[in-house]
């Protein structure tokens, strides 16, 4: 099937795909302003006021009539007048307890920043909330515009999901996009990484040890938790060379280790914890199987006891190929064949997606989703930080684009089902 001539029969007539587009470079300084805005005022977790007052308010001045969902999230629906399939376009807008040394004029100043781009994503999904509502008329179906918290702790899509969602009406698609900086690929453009399992599973696991304090002149009293603890550390690097198969790419990192806190005195307790990423469900299931029997089997084997347990989980996320073709089809249509990138091929047979992790997994079980990613920002312009540092920044004059890529995708969508 002829991309084009596809997207040509989407039923947008009156306003093309293109002027998509057009009218989101109109928006770009409102775009921008919303992003500064929301940099500046950084909240994590599930309960983020602030966002949640500022994204209310600018929805309902657009027309809509927004609603709270999973803490302080944010809802809204446009479309519904002719009959279609609901479509759910979503952004995050949580940011990380990081101190901010951009020395932008609007950096964060309560020791929170928006190191990862929620709040592009915020801003970006508000210029495309107010795109909509201006063709809601033309739209074949009903788009579901929500705003999400708590990504970075990988809670916010299960609490929304149990608050309804996906429901009141039923979703049949979704779509999210994040933004990227540090990277080669040209600014401004829109990558589509690979279908299949395109970001990571992640497991937050902890590991605490038991053993026999006591004086340090007098060790052989003792069961050292330091001792247990460090060589459950070795064998978490054995785990990873011998229990992965070599053609699944999967990682198990140490990020904590705690135990004692004087000289002289042997820890009677200590601590480990790190994070474990998987493409693979059943090569996530091993190493964490893998992971529980060495550490309880170590610490045994020094008189001691050790425990095992997770948090912070979610699921590697599935790009749906179908519908990953229906959006990538639409946004070169739309934007331009050389902006939108094939991340696989581009990237010279590299991975194509990413070892990171996204919360929006747990929508992506539930419902055919699209991820895409807008790269705002090469190391030779001046970025030069990945995302999560104290320094990252975006280039703020792509938004416009990925505003329209959140319309497009969701037109693209829902015209494509209505054929």
């Amino acid at each position: 099937m002829n991309e084009k001539t596809s997207i040509t029969h989407l039923g947008i007539r009156s306003m093309p795909m293109k002027k998509l587009l057009q009218r989101a470079k109109q928006l770009e300084q409102e775009i921008i302003s919303h992003r500064r805005y929301l940099h500046q005022h950084p909240e994590i977790g599930l309960e983020m006021p602030i966002a949640y007052e500022y994204v209310t308010t600018k929805l309902v001045e657009m027309g809509y009539s927004p609603e709270r969902i999973g803490g302080y999230g944010v809802v809204a629906l446009v479309g519904g007048v002719n009959p279609g399939k609901t479509y759910l376009i979503r952004a995050d807008m949580d940011a990380l307890p990081i101190t901010e040394e951009t020395g932008l004029s609007f950096a964060a100043e309560n020791g929170c920043m928006h190191a990862c781009g929620h709040d592009t994503h915020t801003a970006m999904l508000l210029g495309a909330a107010r795109i909509l509502k201006e063709v809601e008329d033309e739209i074949p179906g009903t788009v579901k515009i929500f705003f999400q918290t708590a990504e970075e702790t990988l809670q916010g899509a299960r609490e929304a999901i149990a608050s309804g969602i996906l429901e009141n009406p039923n979703v049949d698609a979704a779509a999210m996009i994040h933004i990227l900086s540090g990277r080669s690929l040209p600014s401004g453009s829109v990558a589509m990484p690979i279908a299949g399992a395109c970001y990571a599973s992640a497991d937050w696991y902890h590991i605490n040890v038991y053993g026999k304090g006591g004086h340090g002149a007098m060790s052989h009293t003792t069961i050292s938790a330091t001792n247990i603890i460090c060589a459950i550390n070795d064998g978490i690097q054995e785990i990873m060379s011998v229990v992965i198969p070599r053609f699944e790419y999967s990682s198990m990192t140490v990020g904590c280790i705690q135990a004692g806190y004087a000289p002289n005195i042997i820890p009677e307790t200590a601590s480990l914890s790190g994070t474990i990423r998987s493409f693979n469900e059943e090569v996530r299931a091993k190493i964490k199987s893998s992971l529980e029997t060495m550490a309880e089997g170590v610490a045994k084997a020094r008189g001691g006891t050790a425990t095992v347990h997770y948090t912070n989980m979610t699921p590697a996320t599935i790009n749906d190929k179908a519908a990953r073709d229906i959006v990538a089809a639409a946004l070169r249509y739309a934007l331009d064949e050389n902006t939108v990138l094939d991340m696989a091929i581009y990237m010279d047979g590299k991975l194509g997606r990413t070892t990171g992790s996204e919360d929006f997994a747990y929508i992506a079980e539930k419902v055919p989703s699209t991820v895409l990613f807008l790269n705002a920002g090469t190391p030779e312009e001046g970025y030069k930080y990945y995302a999560h540092n104290s320094r990252t920044d975006f280039r703020e004059d792509v938004l416009y684009i990925g505003a329209a890529s959140y319309a497009i995708a969701a037109l693209g969508w829902l015209a494509e089902q209505s054929e």
